[in-house]
């Protein structure tokens, strides 16, 4: 027999994105409740990257990635500071190798100062080896409020100030049906034969965003998931900060990235996948030596395949970038479904004040 279950607000994935929401919610609405289909949060986008804190200079003016990104970096610094949440706000180097790469990034200079992006600075070899001795470079563009972040003891704390606030946070909760009627959301789930009602449906799902939508018969979100390697280094040379290199098509390159205990890791690449797989192996060996090896010298034989993560873009190669998509489906017919398409990064970054926007766009 169905068991008929009434929630305010239903909140669909419980990665970093998903219990920001959430969080934000509580504060306005009673009755909130978050479904994963996974046994604990953050088991597949939220978990499996850089951990990164993205400063902003990378993203078109005044888009939803540069507004969300500035204003989340102050938020995120702030929340780890009141929450004990282990951070490291130790600044990046973007680096280049010739003339043609000093005018890109001169250009992702004024793009940062465009988004807000403060204390950003041109530097030359000499003045880049004072923020990193091991560097190589000819030019590097410093950005100090650049960080990372312990993703976990952040989502570990969001999701206790979710329940704190009353929420119910529900794993082993996959949705199998999502339909609107009279202003209610109907949702149910494989696992038994309750049937969920909500005013509001917050569809924060990741690598499968677009099939949530598609329940409801809203098929124009398409998304590309692209795979992104991590290799890991043997040494015990510990680095000042983070080095990366200029863009590339797919992402930001393969570039340096400080775990909290001092150690150090690289990646991501960027290559199209079918499936969800998170297996990794030396198929890549040489393409991440060669890449690294243009900014900082290290052993080849201390490298070693470490984990692999998943991105779930809103374009493709070939394809201009997409800004984050998050829309209040009104127009289509369904007020207060609120979809959220292509959060990659910095969708870390960015959660504190996608909660917020969020908060702001329901009806």
């Amino acid at each position: 027999m169905e068991e008929l279950l009434d929630f305010d607000a239903v909140v669909i994935g419980a990665g970093v994105v998903g219990l920001a929401i959430a969080n934000e919610l509580c504060d306005v609405i009673d009755n909130v409740l978050v479904l994963d289909k996974e046994s604990d949060f953050g088991q597949h986008v939220s978990s499996r990257h850089s951990g990164v804190i993205h400063s902003g200079i990378y993203y078109v003016p005044n888009s939803l990635k540069a507004r969300l990104c500035v204003e989340g970096n102050n938020l995120l610094y702030k929340f780890c500071e009141e929450n004990a949440v282990d951070y490291l706000n130790c600044g990046k180097l973007v680096v280049g190798h010739n003339d043609e790469d000093f005018n890109k990034l001169k250009e992702l200079k004024n793009n940062g100062i465009s988004n807000g992006v403060k204390g950003l600075e041109l530097l030359d070899l000499e003045g880049a080896k004072k923020k990193e001795p091991l560097v190589k470079c000819k030019h590097a563009l410093w950005v100090p409020t650049t960080g990372i972040v312990d993703s976990h003891g952040l989502m570990q704390t969001l999701e206790k100030l979710c329940q704190t606030k009353g929420a119910i946070v529900q794993y082993k909760s996959e949705i199998i049906s999502l339909s609107f009627n009279s202003g209610t959301y109907k949702i149910g789930l494989s696992n038994d034969d309750t049937i969920i009602h909500a005013k509001y449906v917050i569809n924060s799902a990741g690598l499968w965003c677009d099939s949530i939508a598609d329940m409801l018969g809203i098929d124009k979100y398409k998304l590309h998931f692209y795979k992104g390697d991590y290799y890991g280094l043997r040494d015990k040379t510990r680095y000042n900060c983070l080095i990366y290199p200029l863009p590339e098509e797919m992402g930001l390159g393969i570039h340096s990235v400080i775990q909290l205990d001092g150690s150090v890791s690289f990646g991501p690449n960027a290559y199209p996948v079918e499936n969800l797989d998170y297996s990794i192996d030396n198929s890549f060996h040489n393409d991440f030596y060669n890449s690294i090896s243009k900014y900082l010298d290290i052993d080849r034989e201390k490298l070693y395949p470490d984990y692999a993560g998943i991105r779930p873009k809103s374009f493709k190669s070939g394809e201009a970038p997409k800004d984050f998509i998050i829309n209040n489906e009104t127009s289509l017919g369904f007020p207060n479904l609120i979809n959220l398409i292509g959060i990659e990064s910095p969708g870390l970054t960015s959660s504190l004040a996608i909660g917020k926007y969020i908060k702001k766009i329901l009806i």
